[in-house]
């Protein structure tokens, strides 16, 4: 077939695969894992149980597929806004945090990578990239610790990978707490500020 023959029928799988991922996405964050059926995956996407197959080996890994592309819209998202050249680091960290929150409230399906068990969840790709992922979300963060407090922005005292560590801690919580809001309800959009409020505190330097 010539290339842009080829490159349609890329583009079109690409689609379909993407198609097959939102509705799993759905499917698992409406009923959960186990009583996600392969046939009701295929239904909500509007496709064939055999193409379903085609693309991928089993509902195990269409989890895995949908797990890992959401841990990468995860990670785009806050370090983005990390990473972003305007602006004062507690400002960057802060929009960080917003979106964050933000992104966590439209994606439900983020809920089984915290309820899923982690000695199962680590030994699968999604779990090798959610660690490898906060991984690069802990650096970006300390790099942006650093940058602060030899701008003055920031406590010179500060070291910034434990504060990097709590930073991403912080946010796991609000995350996780946002998804099940049993305990703290954080849809309060005062009480994020409150928390945002209360860490730049300690993080600011004397002239702020």
């Amino acid at each position: 077939a010539p290339p842009e023959r080829r490159s349609a029928l890329s583009g079109r799988s690409a689609r379909t695969c993407e198609r097959i991922l939102d509705a799993a996405g759905d499917c698992f964050a409406a009923a959960g894992f186990a009583k996600t059926t392969v046939d009701e995956v295929a239904v909500r996407a509007g496709v064939s149980k055999a193409l379903v197959y085609h693309y991928f080996t089993g509902k195990e890994a269409i989890l895995d597929a949908v797990l890992q592309r959401t841990v990468a819209e995860w990670e785009r998202l806050t370090i983005d806004e990390i990473a972003a050249t305007d602006g004062s680091v507690l400002g960057r960290i802060a929009q960080m945090h917003r979106a964050c929150m933000a992104y966590a409230g439209k994606a439900p399906v983020l809920r089984a990578i915290l309820e899923f068990d982690p000695r199962i969840l680590l030994g699968t790709g999604a779990g090798r990239a959610m660690k490898q992922s906060m991984e690069r979300l802990r650096a970006a963060l300390e790099d942006a610790i650093r940058s602060g407090v030899g701008s003055g922005e920031l406590r010179a005292d500060l070291d910034a990978a434990r504060v990097a560590r709590v930073l991403l801690v912080t946010q796991l919580a609000f995350v996780e707490h946002s998804l099940d809001p049993a305990w703290v309800d954080v849809s309060d959009e005062a009480l994020v500020e409150t928390g945002l409020d209360i860490l730049f505190r300690g993080l600011a330097g004397p002239s702020r």
